[in-house]
């Protein structure tokens, strides 16, 4: 009976709920490898979805509703698995899932999902599913909240749930849909039709909960200053500042007091039913189901100028130029164009200078005093500038960057406060400019043959794009805080470190790297332009001289290519208005986002589950801890037949033997040797640890720092929860091995199966710990996450710990990637002390791959084992 065999047997006498109340040690593997095995079905999964997104695949609904399935069971299948080995203590998990699943299908079906709980959300408390719940307008600036330089004030949001409840309490609903459908049958009396809903509205009374909500969510924006401060209330309808703007459709309010807000936010919810909006709605075939209204409310900002940047010239988009329309004072007359404004055409490239202007006379303006009553400009300030150039470029280097984020030409809202700092109010695509989806055109594809190519195929796409500026070399941490924006970034190593200045790149290139590593997640978030591995990119690259980096064809150009880079901004994919991918993009942020970060913090719990990855996150975890404090008992484990390793090597190792692992001649013996060793995947680990030179027992002699790091960390201190000292075991099979190896103060797991089925074969390995500080632990993780990218893992980190996959690999690429981690881990044992600079990152590096004879092809042989 193989391996397999043996699980379905055991799961098939095993009641559903209920764990048999003597279960061995090996039978409880079966169990955890099936999780490790349902969630790297689950991961793959979760990746082909995210490649449709890449444009490059058609699917269908049938599509979609298949994967979510297929999802659902194998995390439920895990679920069952993770009670099974914890004896039922994590039930809620299938509520969990049953609550995820149940949403996805609401997804798939097209409804709109009102979120539960509150309905008053703080910005910075907005979540990547709730792009719809809180209108694309709030959901634009929670997006770039974090990013350098944007600076939007602070700001709470009342979702669509605090909408739909109004009406609910006022019974609105019912009358409001009766009167769009007249509208929709009698055009010619759209107005009169519009006022009626209008006046339902405003008549209406708030919610007590939500009155509370919202006005504590305003004292908290201003503490202990309410009487003589002012807000912005904003509309922010679903689909409003999307794919259709509404622009100028939608009511909003600025310098709101505190005793205002609520009859403000009345006027807003009615101000979605103008006769403007609703032409708009019927002209473009908008159902009435969906209309719905989130309220942003922000912190009033006095500006000395505000107004509006676009960042490619809807007159001349060839130009290569941003427009500014600034103001003085508040940027309502910028925006409405009810008076004079200074216009500047600022050059979309670095140092952004002002190509030409326009000063008009500019009479009046409005304040941030709390009246709409325009005032009279100083006499001195009506025919001068409202820009200088230096802020006129701070405008459009932030500008850009937001642009880079959302791959379009962007209508930014920006002010400049009383301190002369660059405030982002809205951010929406300025989407009528682009022309929709069309191919490179024979003559792009002629220009393109004559340019200058400094390597092409060389490395892999992460993320698809296209981004030109000066290189600029990341060697070390001081470099990387100079890194100036617009810059194309170029690093030897793809290490989570680049993460800070990735918003301000306009392409990233590594040497060496991988699509699935930390770093290649980061730039896909921010969605910047990236290749990977092109193993000699710092070599061939000079510092400050001027690239195209084209990751749709993986080629890099010299010199900028304004005709690429202008094509790229203006012919917007039509794939990503389609309605099904649509549906797959908000399918995945309830899939894919991992918010379940810290296995000792307080929301590491089946609650605590925001998306199925979370899910999938946590049974790995809570299984492996549970397994872990079964292995710290040896009596028990050497009387269940478990058989202590005799070896040259410093380790404290039993092993238990689930079949055929093991020679038959050790059944009746206490010990075993490692040539009595059977199972293939520990025997090509085996043959890594044991080889020459992999594992240094010789003492290192710390620095002093090193030294006191290690001293500190008392032997009472624990390791993703475990002891640090204790018992190695190794759970062995004819095809199978699961390790937990402690050593010191490093913590490893191997699980791995090498059959003859490429797609049932796998690894994952697991490495966390050290005897230093986090610094140099981190160091070490990096390097680890460097070289296991570079063999062929997809790999993920946080802080020390390093999480690295293989899956659907031959036999004989599975013991080449176990005799190397066998290496690894010998080779990385004490590497934390000496790790003093990054630049021991790329030593050790070199001397692991130089060592083994690894070459980045990702084909590698093993010799000398069967």
């Amino acid at each position: 009976m193989n391996f397999f065999d043996q699980i379905r047997s055991f799961i098939g006498k095993a009641p559903f709920f209920k764990k048999p109340e003597k279960v061995s040690f090996s039978d409880l593997f079966v169990h955890f490898h099936q999780i490790l095995e349902g969630n790297n079905a689950t991961m793959e999964m979760m990746a082909d979805m995210e490649d449709k997104l890449g444009g490059q695949y058609v699917f269908d609904k049938k599509y979609m509703q298949d994967v979510v399935a297929d999802i659902e069971k194998s995390v439920f299948k895990s679920a069952y698995d993770l009670n099974f080995i914890s004896g039922n203590k994590d039930l809620e998990l299938y509520h969990v899932i049953e609550a995820l699943a149940r949403q996805l299908k609401q997804e798939l079906a097209g409804e709109l999902i009102i979120p539960g709980g509150k309905h008053v959300l703080a910005l910075k408390d907005v979540e990547e599913t709730l792009d719809e719940a809180v209108g694309n307008k709030a959901y634009n600036l929670f997006r770039i909240l974090n990013f350098p330089q944007t600076n939007v004030p602070p700001s709470f949001v009342v979702t669509i749930g605090g909408f739909h409840e109004y009406l609910a309490m006022n019974n609105l609903h019912e009358s409001i849909q009766a009167l769009m459908e007249e509208c929709r049958i009698k055009p010619d009396s759209i107005d009169v039709l519009s006022n009626k809903i209008r006046l339902l509205i405003l008549g209406g009374e708030i919610p007590t909960d939500l009155r509370h909500e919202i006005l504590k969510a305003a004292e908290d924006i201003y503490p202990g200053k309410l009487e003589s401060v002012a807000y912005s209330v904003r509309s922010s309808a679903v689909g409003e500042d999307g794919a259709l703007s509404f622009a100028g459709l939608h009511d909003s309010f600025l310098n709101v007091p505190f005793r205002g807000l609520l009859s403000s936010y009345k006027k807003v919810l009615a101000g979605m039913y103008t006769p403007g909006s609703i032409r708009y709605r019927i002209e473009k075939k908008l159902p009435f189901t969906d209309m719905a209204m989130a309220v942003l409310f922000q912190q009033m900002v006095g500006s000395q100028v505000a107004g509006v940047a676009y960042t490619v010239d809807p007159g001349s988009p060839q130009d290569q130029s941003c427009l500014i329309g600034a103001g003085w004072g508040l940027g309502r007359s910028v925006v409405e164009g009810n008076t004079q404004v200074d216009m500047f055409h600022v050059s979309r490239r670095r140092p952004y200078d002002i190509v030409r202007s326009r000063i008009n006379e500019k009479k009046w303006m409005l304040s941030a005093n709390g009246s709409d009553l325009p005032i009279k400009v100083d006499n001195a300030l009506q025919n001068t500038p409202c820009l200088s150039p230096e802020q006129a470029a701070a405008i459009v280097e932030t500008a850009l960057m937001i642009e880079r984020f959302f791959k379009h030409p962007m209508d930014i809202e920006w002010a400049l406060d009383s301190d002369d700092n660059l405030r982002i109010l809205q951010a929406r695509p300025l989407g009528e400019i682009c022309r929709g989806g069309q191919s490179r055109g024979p003559e792009l594809k002629a220009f393109l043959k004559k340019q200058k190519i400094l390597f092409q195929d060389q490395g892999v796409i992460s993320y698809r794009g296209v981004g030109a500026g000066p290189v600029y070399i990341v060697t070390d941490e001081e470099s990387l805080n100079r890194f100036p924006s617009g810059a194309v970034l170029v690093a030897r190593f793809a290490i989570p470190l680049l993460a800070s200045a990735i918003p301000r790149a306009s392409a990233i290139i590594t040497d060496v790297g991988s699509p699935t590593g930390h770093m290649a997640t980061v730039a896909r978030e921010f969605q910047i332009p990236t290749i990977v591995d092109t193993g000699s990119a710092t070599q061939i690259l000079e510092p400050g001289h001027e690239i195209t980096v084209d990751a749709e064809k993986n080629i890099v150009y010299d010199g900028r290519i304004t005709d690429l880079l202008y094509h790229q901004l203006l012919e917007c994919p039509l794939f990503e208005f389609r309605y099904e991918f649509q549906i797959l993009r908000r399918l995945l942020r309830r899939i894919s986002p991992l918010t379940l970060i810290d296995p000792e913090g307080s929301n590491f719990n089946p609650k605590g589950c925001k998306t199925f990855h979370d899910v999938i996150r946590y049974i790995h975890e809570t299984s492996l801890q549970t397994l872990l404090t079964i292995a710290e008992k040896p009596a028990a484990l050497t009387g269940a037949g478990g058989k202590r390793l005799k070896s040259n090597l410093p380790l404290n190792m039993i092993l238990i033997d689930i079949g055929g692992g093991l020679s038959e001649s050790v059944e009746k013996t206490k010990w075993v040797t490692p040539d009595q060793i059977l199972s293939r995947p520990m025997k090509a680990l085996w043959a890594g640890m044991d080889s020459p030179d992999a594992w240094n027992t010789d003492p290192i002699a710390p620095d002093f720092k090193g030294l006191m790091s290690g001293v500190i960390r008392t032997q009472t201190e624990s390791v993703a929860g475990q002891a640090v000292a204790g018992l190695n075991v190794a759970v062995v099979g004819e095809n199978y091995l699961n390790l937990t190896l402690r050593v010191g103060y490093h913590f490893t797991v191997v699980d791995a199966y090498s059959g003859s089925s490429p797609e049932q074969n796998s690894i994952l390995f697991r490495f966390v710990g050290g005897a230093t500080d986090i610094t140099r632990r981190s160091r070490r993780a990096t390097l680890l996450l460097s070289i296991l990218e570079n063999i062929g893992f997809k790999v993920e980190g946080n802080g020390d710990l390093v999480i690295a996959r293989a899956v659907n690999s031959s036999a004989d690429q599975i013991k080449s990637y176990l005799f190397l981690i066998g290496r690894l881990i010998g080779f990385v044992r004490q590497l934390d002390i000496q790790m003093k600079d990054d630049t021991t990152i790329e030593l050790y590096f070199n001397r692991f791959m130089a060592a083994n004879s690894i070459t980045p092809t990702k084909d590698l042989n093993l010799k000398g084992v069967e």
